[in-house]
């Protein structure tokens, strides 16, 4: 089970720095926004972010100036990562509303504001995660994801019925489908693992059902975000031979 369980988080960062990267490749090419606020998001909260947290306890008790270093721009990272995605969710989903501007400034500026208190509070040591500062900021990390999984798995639902109709494409509607299995994978892990941390009193690595719930939702998000944005070929044929089916069923 101790090797067994570290399968989750391998694919999760695997899988989260190869789509991270090749979106942010997209994005110097198309010069988008979605694509650069997709890329430093994923980047951001996964393989950077998470990468570093895992490295930086490694040094926790041989260097403890690069340990706190490395966990500092971990902490860094996935305040990016997390802003990147508040501001994805609101360029993309709602660019037009006030609320949801408002909404991802307040994150952008609640994670900063974390930021700079864990700092000053601490030096970016291994912290208590029901210190002030350390609970906002996982809060808004899992509500940048959760938020995300909501509104691309609602643009699913619009797009499904255009699908049914030849009017949208199948490939297209099932990659807001498993963005938003992936996304919310990812962000009820994370609150999973928060509140294992909080009732145990120890770190996510010295739990162990923490640490396989952790490591499921790791999996699953890794999945899911896989065949939403690198799909291997005969995913692809499936997607597309269903959505004919069903459009030939739904004409006889």
């Amino acid at each position: 089970m101790g090797n067994l369980v570290w399968i989750g988080f391998i694919a999760f960062f695997i899988v989260a720095l190869v789509v991270g990267v090749r979106v942010l490749l997209l994005a110097r090419r198309s010069r988008e926004l979605p694509e650069l606020l997709m890329g430093v998001g994923v980047l951001g909260i996964g393989p950077v972010g998470f990468g570093l947290m895992v490295v930086a306890r490694q040094f926790e008790g041989s260097s403890p100036e690069f340990h706190t270093l490395l966990l500092g721009v971990s902490l860094f990272a996935v305040g990016c990562g997390a802003f990147a995605q508040f501001v994805f969710n609101w360029r993309v989903y709602h660019p037009g509303s006030g609320i949801a501007r408002a909404l991802a400034l307040l994150a952008g500026a609640g994670l900063f504001g974390t930021f700079v208190w864990a700092g000053l509070a601490h030096g970016f040591i291994a912290e208590d995660p029901t210190a002030p500062h350390s609970l906002i900021r996982s809060l808004l990390q899992i509500s940048c994801l959760l938020w995300g999984a909501g509104e691309s798995f609602a643009y699913w639902t619009k797009m499904r019925r255009r699908v049914r109709l030849g009017l949208a494409d199948p490939v297209v509607s099932n990659r807001f489908l498993m963005w938003a299995i992936g996304a919310f994978a990812a962000g009820w892990g994370t609150a999973v693992g928060l509140a294992g941390q909080i009732i145990t009193g120890a770190p996510t690595t010295e739990a162990n059902w923490v640490l396989v719930s952790s490591s499921m939702h790791g999996l699953v998000a890794a999945i899911a975000i896989a065949l939403a944005f690198i799909p291997p070929g005969f995913y692809l044929r499936y997607i597309r031979t269903r959505a004919e089916r069903s459009n030939a069923d739904a004409t006889t």
